[in-house]
């Protein structure tokens, strides 16, 4: 450029240079001109449009209301404005800010326009997509919705289920009132049990209706299911007392020396002949003086089995001294 502007200053007359204020003063007035020119040429005629991404911004919401549908939460933009002030955006936190501080229970619909998003100056808005969003405003609630866990099929035969415990038991929820308002309860998707001998532990997600699955989203829970072997009522007779904790030299003596014991037992030892041998008995003569004195009777075994009633529930246990030795 300086060399243009010299070949320019060779056509123009000769300044005095005996006045200062006009020393080289064509130079700086063609510099100028130059730079205007060149400014206008770079930024004020190149010149773009663009489609941007513009995020929704939800601001001053009332705490007792949630937006109960989905929304557009991007808006596409077209802008258009020097390449330079479009490339800036990028940088620039702009939003369309959606103000619900004056919001109330129902359909609310927001208009998107030019006039809506804060773009710098110089930058011309020229579409934007979707021109509406529409809001479902509702109620805030809270839930404590309790869990079951369907079963499906059935344990082998000779077993049954005793119990079923899922952790946690209860879910606390909080959302819409039209979503939760009417749910009573959640369940698990079901938990098949067929030809199980054994108890389980299973991880079961819940299963959810849709509204609910995006409130909360995917929920697994603990289940428990206790198995069994089915049992008997059985009458056990026969079955010797002991006595334990004598102490010597005194001897105890137990009557009657043995009880009948009524009992639920495993279906699959309800056959065997020898059951009272799996059963013990006994009564605790520890501390008794000499005398005669009513004891309770204590039956235990090493099986699974659940003891209703011993016959007799007490018995009587005659203490002693040792025979006095004759001289």
């Amino acid at each position: 450029m300086e060399k243009l502007v010299k070949q320019i200053m060779g056509l123009l007359p000769k300044q005095k240079d005996n006045l200062p204020w006009t020393q080289n003063w064509a130079i700086k007035t063609l510099s100028l001109l130059f730079a205007l020119f060149l400014w206008y040429f770079v930024v004020g005629e190149d010149k773009v449009d663009m489609t941007v991404q513009i995020p929704v911004e939800i601001i001053n919401m009332p705490r007792d209301l949630v937006i109960s549908n989905q929304f557009k939460k991007q808006l596409e933009v077209t802008i258009a404005g020097p390449r330079g002030l479009i490339r800036g955006i990028a940088n620039q936190h702009v939003s369309r800010a959606v103000d619900l501080s004056k919001a109330t229970p129902g359909s609310l619909l927001v208009r998107n326009d030019e006039e809506t998003i804060s773009f710098p100056r110089g930058i011309r808005v020229l579409r934007v997509q979707p021109p509406y969003i529409t809001l479902l405003l509702d109620r805030l609630i809270q839930r404590e919705l309790p869990i079951k866990a369907p079963l499906s099929g059935t344990p082998a035969n000779g077993y049954k289920i005793e119990s079923v415990t899922i952790e946690p038991a209860v879910l606390s929820l909080t959302g819409p009132q039209a979503i939760l308002g009417d749910q009573e309860q959640l369940a698990t998707t079901p938990i098949d049990l067929h030809n199980l001998k054994a108890s389980i532990t299973r991880q079961v997600n819940l299963d959810l209706k849709q509204s609910l699955a995006e409130l909360i989203g995917e929920t697994t829970v603990t289940v428990k299911v206790r198995i069994i072997e089915e049992t008997v009522l059985k009458q056990i007779s026969n079955i010797p007392v002991a006595i334990i904790g004598a102490n010597p030299p005194l001897t105890a003596v137990v009557n009657p020396a043995a009880v009948a014991i009524k009992t639920e037992i495993p279906l699959s030892l309800s056959g065997n002949q020898q059951m009272h041998t799996l059963f013990n008995a006994t009564v605790s003569a520890a501390d008794l003086p000499p005398g005669t004195h009513s004891v309770p009777v204590r039956v235990e075994t090493g099986m699974q089995a659940k003891i209703i009633d011993i016959t007799p529930a007490t018995v009587t246990v005659s203490v002693r001294k040792p025979p006095a030795h004759k001289k």
